[in-house]
């Protein structure tokens, strides 16, 4: 990594000018007071410094925002903008200096601490420089001096000079746990040999040690304490890599001037079920976020006794609104640090006829600090409960089932709330190419009523699917959360009968002369025409032929009987019998 303020330091180094007076009380890196210069330089000075301490601030932003934890890199780097604004508009190159350590210090500490449970095995950004072997883990007591040894091992094939470590200062304690007695705390080693100068790793290692006051206010702990260390490589350029070891803070916080312990508390800072949603009936897992408020005392042999509150819409017993699946509500912990987070799960039932609403569970802690100490505690969480929306409908009558084009048809069912939450907002839509119209706004619904829908649909267009039309039925529940819950039924919508008068489109007549093919009503209304008039004129011809038929017969008997008398029938039956007698003899013969 190639930096044009690093050489400056190399410089002043060579000149004997890395002796750099304190400033108030705060500290100031060696390198970087080296390399921005006094408050006497001029306007170039002035702009230089702001540039490398910005490429500087840079640089140890990409070293640490691998090491940041997901929910804290946009903490970690608005804290970089805002640190880069500060020094875009400061006046002085003092200032400029004493800010920088402070927002390296700022993005140092987004870097997770470490605890007796984590891995303490020094760390380094660099892969040939790295702390030596065999390190022993310093254990520093509050209110005592410490000796705390960095040793120093180049890995690289070739040897680096003019290193210069500095220790990452903070004026918090949970940072930095040492008392800050003066404003430089950087130390050089003239040359890191590499593997090519030859020599074990042991004999290649360099140690440099500070000696510190551990303050009486330290919260006790294994604690990273990073070093940024600046050297420069053959070919004149320089880089920054940073090592990181620990050491094992013995604290008293907590512990008042006569010997008193305070109490370490732990509560539930939130919540999570999984699923997110809980309804009644459902089993789902409740996960609780612990936390150790105590800055110097953890906590042991916890135990979480979970009980959700009793209550029953039934007169005849009271039962818990949540019950373990595994039969046991009992959580143990072994231990939570001093100022860390523990999260405990156990998987609950909802009871069914629970009704829609939060509920509360208790949860009572038991556990003992280092001493042995015993503590008690409570908290409780509210749950919310949802209950299933239900509904049905009733048969759907359409009347008619068919209807043309413009044509309306009576839509009519009744809605039932089968659950046991409220319905608010119901409403009913019809949706299908054929048909517009029928949106009902039921309003609110209460368990067990009903809403009655009637609606009437206009035929918009024939239909070309299998006449299904869509019944959207829509309502929310008590969060405002909307459901959509769909039915069908049948309804066919045909185009309307057309007559054709004969008339063309100029408003003449077609006698079916015309060209083209087609169907013509003409065809039909024609050859029927004619058979109706060829049966009424049968009919009427008929018709008076009878008449005629009746007055002749009724003429005909007038005159029989105008012409007839008794001798003369008396003489025509004996001439009658004679011939008759004739006839015989004849035939006989």
């Amino acid at each position: 990594m190639k930096n044009k303020w690093m050489k400056k330091v190399l410089v002043l180094m060579m000149c004997g000018a890395l002796a750099v007076p304190a400033v108030g009380a705060g500290w100031k890196p060696m390198v970087a007071q080296a390399a921005l210069g006094g408050s006497g330089g001029g306007t170039g000075s002035l702009a230089d410094a702001k540039k490398n301490a910005l490429d500087q601030l840079a640089d140890y932003y990409d070293v640490l925002k691998d090491s940041i934890p997901e929910d804290k890199k946009a903490e970690f780097d608005k804290a970089k903008k805002d640190a880069d604004t500060v020094i875009s508009n400061m006046r002085t190159s003092e200032q400029v200096t004493a800010y920088l350590a402070k927002a390296m210090a700022k993005l140092d500490s987004f870097v997770p601490s470490a605890t007796p449970d984590g891995d303490t095995t020094p760390t380094t950004t660099n892969a040939n420089i790295m702390v030596g072997g065999n390190w022993v883990t310093p254990v520093a007591n509050a209110g005592q001096r410490v000796n705390v040894v960095l040793p120093v091992v180049n890995m690289g094939r070739t040897r680096v000079k003019n290193a210069v470590v500095t220790p990452v200062i903070s004026e918090d304690a949970a940072k930095w746990p040492f008392e800050i007695e003066t404003s430089n705390y950087s130390q050089t080693i003239d040359r890191l040999p590499g593997t090519d100068d030859g020599g074990s790793d042991m004999d290649r290692r360099r140690e440099l040690t500070w000696t510190l006051k551990t303050r009486k206010d330290a919260p006790s702990g294994y604690m990273p304490i990073s070093f940024n260390v600046t050297y420069e490589n053959d070919d004149k350029s320089l880089t920054t890599v940073t090592l990181t070891s620990y050491v094992n803070v013995v604290g008293t916080t907590g512990i008042s001037a006569d010997g008193k312990a305070s109490t370490p508390r732990v509560i539930v800072t939130g919540f999570s079920t999984d699923p997110e949603t809980v309804h009644a009936g459902d089993t789902f897992t409740l996960t609780l976020h612990m936390q150790n408020t105590s800055k110097a005392t953890a906590v042991k042999n916890m135990v979480f006794d979970i009980q959700a509150a009793s209550e029953s819409t039934d007169t005849t017993y009271v039962a818990a609104s949540f019950l373990p699946t595994a039969g046991s509500s009992t959580v143990f912990v072994d231990k939570i640090a001093a100022g860390s987070n523990k999260d405990i799960s156990i998987e609950l039932e909802a009871r069914s006829d629970l009704a829609q609403k939060p509920y509360v569970i208790n949860v009572k802690m038991n556990y003992e600090d280092e001493s042995v100490n015993a503590y008690e505690n409570t908290a409780s969480v509210s749950i919310p409960v949802r209950q299933e929306a239900r509904v049905d409908t009733s048969s759907i009558e359409v009347t008619p089932q068919s209807i043309e084009v413009g044509g309306e048809a009576n839509v009519s069912f009744s809605l039932y709330n089968i659950g046991k939450t409220k319905l608010y907002n119901a409403s009913v839509k019809f949706s299908a190419d054929s048909v517009t119209g029928g949106d009902t706004y039921l309003g609110n619904i209460d368990p067990g009523a009903t809403g009655s829908v009637d609606a009437y649909l206009t035929g918009a267009a024939a239909t070309m699917d299998d006449g299904k039309v869509k019944i959207q039925i829509t309502f929310e529940d008590e969060s405002g959360e909307a459901t959509t819950v769909e039915k069908e039924m049948e309804l066919y919508v045909t185009e309307p009968m057309s007559y054709d008068d004969g008339m063309t489109d100029d408003g003449s007549y077609d006698d079916g002369s015309s060209q083209g093919g087609g169907f013509r009503i003409w065809y039909v209304l024609l050859p029927l025409a004619l058979v109706i008039a060829a049966v009424v004129a049968f009919l009427i011809i008929r018709k008076k032929k009878a008449k005629k038929a009746a007055e002749f017969l009724e003429t005909d008997d007038l005159d029989d009987l105008e012409d007839t008398d008794p001798e003369d029938d008396g003489q025509e039956e004996a001439e009658d019998e004679e011939t008759e007698t004739s006839g015989d003899g004849k035939e006989e013969e």
